[in-house]
């Protein structure tokens, strides 16, 4: 990512705060507007980049399911749900 606006080196700055630490970071904005490049830009300054970048498009999982995709679910906890996840 290049610029040098205040919203930008804003942005960078956050990038640059939350990479080293172990917080969950939810990124949002407008379709089209380079949220999986500030995730990547995350990944790529934190100590998990020797591991894989998993992208997650929210958008496409139906809300109900949203919380077992992210995090999982245990056997029987809802219909379908016919093993540990």
């Amino acid at each position: 990512m290049i610029g040098s606006s205040p919203a930008l080196r804003q942005l960078f700055d956050q990038i640059r705060r939350v990479a080293p630490t172990d917080a969950t970071v939810l990124i949002t904005s407008e379709h089209g507007t380079g949220k999986e490049l500030v995730a990547r830009a995350i990944y790529q300054s934190s100590r998990r980049k020797a591991t894989s970048f998993i992208k997650v498009n929210c958008a496409a999982i139906p809300a109900e399911l949203l919380e077992s995709e992210l995090f999982g679910h245990r056997k029987g906890a809802f219909t379908g749900a016919v093993s540990d996840r």
